[in-house]
């Protein structure tokens, strides 16, 4: 028998996903095992876990579900929020971690965003085909409705045309000797980029690169209430202007942050070792 889209369901932490597309994968790690005289074998042997993944794209009804997760996976306190289970037809996994997710900006277009979800351990259940339909009451947000904010060096971001919002993690499991599922992940970088596109040619780049800020306020068509923001604070990495026959002349821009947050770190107050607050030896607090 032959299945459909709409016999499967995707959830995520439980919560039913509005999926336009959605693939599951598992790999293994296997390795042939050669004698020292040999130069083929038939012997193999697993090398490391297994290893999946769960890519789907997605449309924004309402407040992105992930944006906890792409402030907040890896930062200490650990929450067990962070951690993803992911349940496809019916396949289940219980310990998955976000990777990489991007959402494009373009005119008068639905907000449809991509995830990809990593996890390290065998997928569980079997498929079971469903006759639902999708939910009802759920309304498509839409850029049209889109506020953008921006300042460049050389002045305020004007005329925004379109882009891209990407996010990504490095995630790598952590086994104990006789381990095949791990007993915990560790985090590595995280990074958000901004490349996005208007039509005033303007600016330079040194090769320090230059501050840039751009933000995306996206609001619901009926309440004008905003249902996401996307962000991006860091350094212009590149910059293009191009054109053609009969096309205007376009300016392309990438932003870098190698961090996942707006906050700004000052010195409060020295404290010492009996937790008394004042300067440091002869310092003065002016």
């Amino acid at each position: 028998m032959l299945y459909t889209a709409s016999n499967a369901k995707l959830k995520i932490n439980d919560t039913e996903i509005c999926a336009s597309n959605a693939q599951l994968s598992l790999n293994t790690s296997i390795q042939p095992n050669y004698l020292i005289n040999q130069r083929s074998t038939n012997q193999y042997a697993a090398s490391n876990g297994i290893g999946g993944q769960l890519n789907f794209n997605y449309y924004l009804t309402g407040a992105d579900y992930f944006a906890t997760f792409i402030t907040g996976q890896g930062e200490v306190p650990i929450a067990e929020s962070q951690i993803i289970s992911g349940n496809f037809g019916g396949l289940h996994f219980d310990s998955g971690y976000l990777t990489t997710y991007s959402i494009n900006f373009s005119p008068n277009a639905p907000a449809i965003a991509s995830a990809n979800v990593v996890f390290f351990d065998q997928l569980n259940g079997v498929f079971e085909s469903t006759e639902e339909q999708a939910p009802e009451g759920r309304k498509v947000l839409n850029f049209k409705h889109a506020n953008v904010d921006g300042e460049l060096a050389s002045g305020e971001v004007e005329n925004f045309i379109g882009g891209a919002y990407n996010y990504s993690c490095d995630v790598k499991p952590v086994y104990l000797m006789s381990e095949t599922k791990p007993s915990s992940v560790s985090f590595g970088e995280k990074s958000v980029s901004m490349n996005f596109e208007i039509d005033n040619p303007t600016g330079y780049l040194p090769v320090s690169g230059t501050n840039a800020k751009v933000s995306i306020h996206l609001r619901n068509e009926d309440t004008n209430a905003t249902e996401n923001i996307f962000a991006c604070s860091g350094l212009i990495q590149q910059r293009s202007i191009a054109s053609a026959a009969g096309d205007y002349i376009k300016q392309s821009i990438n932003i870098i942050q190698a961090s996942t947050d707006q906050t700004q770190i000052s010195i409060q107050a020295f404290i010492d070792n009996v937790y008394n607050s004042g300067n440091i030896g002869i310092g003065s607090s002016y």
